[in-house]
This record gives C-alpha cells, sequence and structure tokens, in this order.
C-alpha cells in the first residue's frame, strides 16, 4: 500500500500577511467625529479674525470638519494595504498639510505656514514610519 503525499505548500504565517481594510467601528466613528469636530471648530474659530461669529464662520468651520472627517476616513480604510513607508509618507502629508492650512486662516506669512506644515509632516512621518516598524511583520524585504 502506497499513500498519495499532498502537495508541499506551507501556508504563510498569518503575521505575513496583510491586514485587509477595516470596517467603521463604533469607536472608530467617534474617533473621526470628534477629530473632526475639533477641526470644524478650530477653523471656525480661526476665520473669525477676533469679530463676531458668524453664519460663514459656523458654515466654513463645518464644511472643514466634514472635509477633514471624510479624508480621514478614507485614509483609514485605504492605507492598511500600502506599503509602510509609502502609508507613513500618506499619513505625514495629511496632517502637515491639515495643520499647516488651518495656520494659514491666521493670516501669517505664507513661508510660515509651509514651515510649519513641513515641521509638523517631518515630525509625522518618524512617529507613523516608527510605529509601523515596530509593529509589523514586513511582506517586502525592500522597505
Amino acid at each position: 500500500m502506497s499513500h498519495a503525499a499532498a502537495p508541499a505548500t506551507a501556508p504563510r504565517p498569518p503575521a505575513a500577511r496583510r491586514r485587509p481594510a477595516r470596517g467603521v467601528t463604533a469607536i472608530t466613528a467617534s474617533n473621526v467625529f470628534w477629530l473632526a469636530a475639533g477641526y470644524g471648530l478650530w477653523a471656525s474659530v480661526t476665520t473669525r479674525h477676533e469679530h463676531r461669529m458668524t453664519g460663514f464662520n459656523v458654515l466654513y468651520g463645518v464644511v472643514a470638519g466634514v472635509v477633514f472627517g471624510l479624508v480621514y476616513l478614507a485614509l483609514r480604510q485605504i492605507t492598511p494595504a500600502i506599503p509602510r513607508l509609502r502609508r507613513a509618507l500618506v499619513w505625514a502629508v495629511f496632517w502637515g498639510g491639515s495643520i499647516g492650512y488651518l495656520h494659514s486662516l491666521s493670516n501669517p506669512s505664507i513661508m510660515w505656514s509651509v514651515f510649519l506644515g513641513l515641521i509638523l509632516a517631518a515630525s509625522a512621518f518618524v512617529m507613523t514610519f516608527y510605529h509601523f516598524y515596530t509593529r509589523e511583520v514586513p511582506t517586502d524585504a525592500h522597505l
């Protein structure tokens, strides 16, 4: 009697697989809501320029918060499939650009807003890359 051997294909360990896109949980929705509300409130207050609050300021804050929240939620859904170096770069551009834009609403020089956005983007890149590097098993050997 001879037995037929099964093909020798070893399954990949679970840690080496990429994480699928996460669904929106109640915690994620709550975090997005509070981040967007804070961003919108900051934008609303900054556009006042030391005058009284108007309907335009409130509308501007609501629109800014909704756009910020939607982009943040989209990045949370899309970025798990991106390699960690590019993912850290995407998050750095998002945070640096969003904070640089908020700062530009207070009418400083454009160079100071760009400088502040670049500094925050660089620090966000370092933090997110470190976070991804220490918590993931790399699937691509070149990164």
